[in-house]
């Protein structure tokens, strides 16, 4: 019997849940993988290694997270911008995981908010929409209207969905410690990794003050600009549960069509913001679809949602800048160089083949007009390119690709004669020709300095250290071994079993030996000690019986 049991069985109930709905879906093989059959009713186990593969399991996959909800939707909508890690079939399937429930009951909120807010929420807002403007699996918002008669937006959790969310994420991190175990996936997916960035990328998801400062950062950056911005938040209002918000009030860029009168100027305008955020800024809004964006007067536009942002250093700024100039102008080797930079090549990497494959895609581009050509359907092939040689890139960077290709759609349906590649090169040329002006480069040239001599004096110290132990007779060498665990834990088990099974016969032998006697007193006509050594016997034999059928292996 597995003397483990609280660890293993702390959530069953959504194991249970869980291991039901990858069958029901045709993922049976995933309970044999992950050793879940002990989590299915006896009548619904299987054990079998058909599986559905390509385009079909990416469908299977997607179904089973929409349907285990929110933790597992956002799960998915997280891995569909790695690809540099999944294929193209299962990113495109991620991307169509819809994050859109039923509001809560207003009750519920309103209870909610009484307890969030205290004695503020009857003081600072007068009027409140009872119905919900938009519902997720995470919060919901709703029109307010405050005690200065502000018009504003607010998002507000649903009650109960952190603790949800925790018995996801802790039941994730179990799964994905399973699966490295079993090495069920190749060196380029690697789970615990995956489901750590999930972690901290819903945690800060939860935290609305978390969005609240990336607004606040994003007016600060444009505050130079009259035509962009984003709304005002009310920090004293908002907390980590509710966040407080100016209305914009305008037009959504989905329900503006060809026929504005300043079409291509909020085009540009909008690519060129975009490039700002990135090249200059450092921090962008990672998800700029028509819904987002506001024409909230003539040439001005207003960003919403800052949920999803990105953040880049500023020496992958440099990178980033560098990578657009050598798409742009067909640069291979410094666009391989860049690359191979910002990203994490595998040890069997052929950097002949990576050459060739690199030629092979901007050939596709070669001699084309800039007006011709779409970024969107570049990167798409640079994505592909780097997911087959297997290239590890930062989780930003894919956040970029599609928040710049989102860009470029957005300018096409309002203008177009629109082109991303135009636009980017003229932004380009100017940050390249801002950051070769010599102030520049004598500033980038101390910080090398000061880099080189930290580097320097950092293994000063670690070859002291080493010294330092070898001489006091105090240096030891730490060996690792791996995917030993699995193996200990089925160990430790089956000791379990052995043990528990010589108990049983050990009461069995000399409930047996007992019921021989004439010994007192007495139940059944038998005596009332072996009775009880027979029972217990009986109930411990059960459990351990029960506890191999749910391990599955029998």
């Amino acid at each position: 019997m597995d003397m483990n049991l609280p660890k293993h069985y702390r959530h069953f109930q959504r194991y249970s849940e869980i291991a039901q709905i990858l069958v029901k879906n045709g993922l049976g093989f995933i309970i044999s993988q992950l050793e879940l059959n002990k989590y299915l009713p006896f009548r619904k186990r299987i054990n079998t290694a058909e599986r559905p593969t390509g385009k079909m399991l990416a469908v299977k996959i997607r179904e089973v997270l929409q349907e285990l909800g929110p933790a597992y939707i956002k799960l998915g909508q997280l891995l569909s911008t790695r690809a540099d890690v999944f294929p193209p079939t299962f990113i495109t399937e991620m991307r169509k995981l819809q994050d859109k429930v039923p509001p809560e009951e207003f009750e519920i909120i309103e209870e909610f908010l009484k307890n969030e807010l205290g004695s503020k929420y009857e003081e600072e807002i007068i009027k409140i929409e009872k119905e919900a403007e938009a519902a997720a699996s995470i919060g919901q918002t709703h029109k307010i209207i405050l005690k200065n008669n502000k018009s504003a937006i607010m998002k507000v959790k649903r009650p109960g969905i952190d603790k949800k969310i925790s018995v996801d994420v802790e039941i994730m991190e179990n799964l994905a410690k399973q699966a490295a175990e079993r090495n069920l996936f190749n060196s380029i997916i690697r789970p615990v990794e995956i489901i750590n960035e999930f972690k901290r990328t819903i945690k800060d998801e939860l935290n609305f003050k978390g969005e609240m400062a990336n607004i606040i950062r994003f007016r600060s950056d444009f505050a130079d600009n009259p035509y962009i911005t984003a709304p005002e938040v009310f920090s004293e209002l908002s907390t980590v549960n509710v966040l407080i918000m100016e209305e914009i009030r305008g037009t959504k860029l989905r329900d503006v069509d060809q026929s504005h009168p300043h079409n291509k100027f909020i085009a540009e305008l909008g690519a060129k913001a975009l490039m700002r955020q990135v090249l200059i800024n450092g921090f962008f809004h990672a998800d700029p679809h028509p819904g987002n964006i506001f024409i909230t007067g003539e040439k001005t536009i207003a960003y919403v949602d800052f949920g999803m942002v990105g953040r880049i250093t500023e020496e992958d700024r440099d990178l980033m800048a560098l990578l657009f100039y050598a798409l742009i102008n067909k640069k291979i080797n410094i666009l391989m160089d860049v690359i191979l930079i910002l990203g994490e090549k595998p040890d069997n990497f052929n950097r002949r083949r990576f050459q060739l494959d690199m030629e092979k895609i901007l050939d596709r581009y070669y001699g084309s007009d800039l007006s011709n050509i779409e970024i969107k359907a570049v990167f798409e092939d640079l994505q592909y390119f780097i997911y087959e040689h297997q290239i590890r890139m930062p989780q930003d960077f894919f956040l970029l690709f599609r928040a710049i290709a989102v860009s470029e759609g957005v300018g096409q349906d309002l203008d177009p004669d629109f082109n991303v590649v135009e636009v980017g090169k003229d932004f380009i040329n100017d940050i390249l020709d801002d950051r070769i002006q010599l102030k520049k480069i004598i500033s980038r040239v101390g910080t090398e300095i000061w880099k080189f001599g930290r580097k320097k004096y950092e293994l000063n110290n670690q070859l002291k250290s080493f010294l330092s132990k070898l001489v006091e007779d105090d240096f030891t060498i730490n060996f690792r071994h791996t995917n030993l665990e699995n193996l200990i834990s089925r160990l430790d088990i089956i000791s379990n079993r052995l043990s528990m099974s010589l108990i049983i016969a050990s009461l069995i032998i000399g409930s047996t030996l007992l019921i021989q006697t004439n010994m007192e007193p007495r139940i059944f006509n038998i005596p009332l000690l072996g009775f009880i050594g027979y029972s217990f016997a009986g109930v411990l034999g059960l459990l351990l019986v029960i506890s191999i059928f749910r391990s599955g292996k029998y």
